[in-house]
């Protein structure tokens, strides 16, 4: 009965029984950006005018206030 329930809501969410379950494997593990993407909203915090940065903008904030630590290319942010 559970199994035909798995099958029934992976067909209404088009998704595969693997990725269900490679999902429930990983579900608690900690995104590979958030560290990058809590210092963006320490930045956006700040100021209101702040949310109009884009990409570059935003990545030459982060390189001038975190100087000593590794920021990630351009792209990623």
């Amino acid at each position: 009965m559970v199994k035909r329930k798995i099958t029934f809501y992976c067909d209404i969410l088009c998704v595969t029984k693997q990725e269900f379950y490679w999902y429930l494997k990983h579900r608690d593990e900690p995104w590979k950006y958030e560290g990058i993407a809590e210092k963006i909203r320490s930045i956006v915090k700040k100021d209101e005018c702040n949310d109009t940065y884009g990409r570059c903008r935003m990545y030459q904030a982060l390189k001038l206030k975190y100087l000593a630590e590794d920021i990630l290319s351009e792209r990623t942010v």
